[in-house]
């Protein structure tokens, strides 16, 4: 296996939506009010540990 076939990464983080508000999906809206409300309106830092407990957490239910 190349050096370039192999990845670690354990995510990729997305683009944030571009444009006001009112020019988003509404499945964009719903997930940056989710993501609002879990945090308790802050601004969380991406990492590993979080993205696992968030999927755990998503697919308990």
């Amino acid at each position: 296996m190349r050096e370039r076939d192999m990845d670690d990464t354990l995510f990729t983080i997305p683009t944030a939506p571009a444009g006001p508000w009112d020019q988003l999906t509404v499945n964009e809206q719903a997930w940056i009010e989710f993501i609002r409300v879990i945090s308790c309106g802050s601004d969380p830092k991406i990492t590993p540990k979080r993205v696992c407990a968030l999927r755990e957490l998503l697919d308990a239910g």
